[in-house]
């Protein structure tokens, strides 16, 4: 894993990839997925591994990914991987003291994405079937996307504002595959962002 100092990644321009993780036809897929009713949890468990990027990841923090490094590659925070485009552009992450609304923890993770798809994500291990995801981003540049899926199956909540927190929320209905957790950036020119406080807990 290459390892860089994480100022260089600021200035990074996507590389202009029309390819998107998730279709516009896809974002109107699996309407009820996409609903999450006024319900409560079946229990207290959140299964989301490493939720508030208190442990660090085996490559330390900062860490940042190129194309020809070792795949899959570690985020900066434990039991998360990191994600590029197609066209392989450079992402980096880092942990940093946390700034998110009710934060349970001390750090939250910064991630930068050369260009669409840059994200991060884990796998799911033996979910439910019906779950509610959530997570705090703080979106700098680009746009963020959670999802359910690594396809274009799966429901997923955008994030709508630039320079705040943002709470995402997405829930399943039991229709649609639930086997990876998903951040990613969906602008084609690179995203910026932060995240904190991500949940997966399961709903009647």
């Amino acid at each position: 894993m290459t390892r860089r100092c994480f100022r260089l990644f600021t200035s990074l321009v996507g590389i202009g990839f029309s390819i998107a993780g998730i279709s516009s036809e896809a974002r109107a897929a699996a309407a009820a997925a996409t609903v999450c009713p006024p319900i409560g949890f079946v229990n207290n468990l959140n299964l989301a591994a490493n939720p508030t990027f208190e442990s660090v990841g085996p490559n330390g923090s900062p860490t940042s990914w190129q194309s020809g490094d070792p795949t899959p590659p570690p985020a900066a925070a434990a039991s998360w991987f990191m994600h590029t485009s197609n066209g392989a552009a450079t992402v980096a992450s880092e942990l940093v003291p946390t700034t998110a609304p009710g934060a349970s923890g001390f750090r939250m993770l910064h991630f930068l994405a050369g260009g669409n798809e840059g994200g991060i994500y884990q796998i799911l291990q033996s979910p439910p079937a019906k779950v509610m995801m959530s997570a705090w981003v703080f979106v700098r540049r680009g746009q963020v996307a959670m999802q359910s899926n690594a396809g274009t199956t799966g429901p997923a909540a955008w994030s709508t504002k630039l320079g705040q927190w943002e709470q995402l929320r997405t829930c399943t209905d039991g229709t649609v595959p639930i086997d990876w957790l998903l951040l990613w950036n969906e602008d084609a020119r690179g995203g910026d962002f932060y995240v904190d406080g991500v949940e997966v807990r399961e709903i009647p």
